[in-house]
């Protein structure tokens, strides 16, 4: 990559972070169940923690975790190098590879932040879906670690939809922003086959598909006042 593509990927960091602090600091963000996370790292101090959500909502994570220390995996593409450059601006470290080219490096890479007590965010259907189906990826990594994985979603009463594979959403500004946390931890033994690992992922793609059925019906249910209390249909619905 030339001197000048490197220049222009650093700026766009720096003015991504801009933009979009601006816009969703008009975002009124309310949060429910965290007290897990709370409650995990006053029992485990120095301990890291993995967190899994989808890739559509991928945009106000980085802004919500901002300063955290946050590991993630960013593409080794190009297009990973834009969403690597915005990241650390917001104080993520990113490791950079993917399954065509460095996964198994970034994951190592990423397992060591994990064990020295950082926080470990992973977008579950990344880099390239299909959406709301989850990879082994963050599975294994949980095995490994010992380290257990929190789901997490989030949604707005109004947003903006993209045409992207992930069906990213943008929160309009001043819109009401939810957040909810899954009331357990997802804990893989060292011990799991192939086969226990599959069956822990299908687990992680139920109960963030049940969360995001919560968040995203949350504002439009008269009446709820907590998005746990709102029914969830078998099999999930899935948005389109």
């Amino acid at each position: 990559m030339s001197i000048w593509k490197r220049a222009g990927f650093y700026v766009f960091g720096w003015l991504a972070r801009a933009v979009v602090t601006l816009w969703l600091r008009t975002c009124r963000v309310i949060e429910f169940g965290r007290e897990i996370e709370t409650r995990y790292l006053s029992a485990n101090p120095g301990k890291g923690l993995l967190y899994a959500s989808w890739h559509r909502g991928l945009l106000f994570v980085v802004y919500w975790y901002r300063n955290r220390n946050v590991v993630s995996i960013a593409s080794a593409s190009e297009d990973g190098e834009l969403a690597a450059q915005a990241a650390r601006r917001f104080g993520w470290i990113t490791a950079r590879g993917s399954s065509s080219r460095g996964g198994r490096k970034a994951f190592r890479e990423m397992e060591g932040y994990v064990n020295k007590g950082y926080k470990g965010g992973l977008v579950a259907d990344a880099p390239r879906g299909p959406r709301f189906v989850s990879k082994l990826g963050i599975i294994y990594l949980a095995k490994r670690t010992g380290i257990p994985i929190i789901p997490v979603i989030w949604s707005a009463d109004r947003y903006w939809k993209l045409h992207s594979w992930d069906r990213m959403i943008i929160p309009k500004p001043f819109a009401r922003i939810v957040a909810l946390f899954d009331d357990d931890y997802l804990q893989v033994p060292g011990d799991a086959s192939r086969q226990d690992c599959e069956d822990y992922r299908q687990q992680l793609d139920d109960r963030l598909n049940r969360l995001m059925f919560r968040v995203d019906n949350f504002y439009h249910t008269p009446g709820i006042q907590d998005p746990r209390q709102i029914e969830v249909p078998d099999p999930v619905p899935l948005p389109e």
